[in-house]
């Protein structure tokens, strides 16, 4: 199975609180999105394996939400992930939840991308 990754950009607008918008995605969004998408299931053509929320160091308002899939690529692309599931009787639900996000900041378009090679562990070096 391909593993594929999609990078959404998020930059916190005017007046959002960073501890905040943290808190949501560590008590709602990685919640929501690590149940409604799990797998693997009858009804996944994708299932999320994990997911990391990364802030950047210059400028600390952008955020890259990381999640890691397993199954095609083309099924994580859109902007509602709307393709993952194989029937979505609750499309509404992720909707709901996505706009919540996006009251915290702007989410730009995903980027998604495959993975090539994987080294799981790094070997030790002695020092010279």
């Amino acid at each position: 199975m391909t593993t594929a990754f999609r990078n959404d950009l998020i930059k916190l607008r005017t007046g959002v609180k960073e501890e905040a918008f943290e808190r949501f995605v560590t008590e709602e969004l990685f919640p929501f999105f690590g149940k409604k998408y799990a797998g693997p299931t009858g009804n996944t053509h994708a299932f999320l394996t994990s997911q990391s929320l990364l802030k950047g160091t210059k400028d600390r308002r952008k955020y890259r939400w990381l999640t890691v899939w397993s199954g095609p690529a083309e099924r994580v692309q859109g902007s509602s992930f709307e393709q993952v599931l194989v029937e979505d009787n609750n499309s509404t639900e992720t909707e709901d939840m996505l706009k919540k996000l996006e009251s915290f900041g702007n989410r730009l378009p995903a980027s998604i991308l495959t993975e090539v090679v994987r080294q799981s562990a790094i070997p030790e070096t002695s020092a010279l």
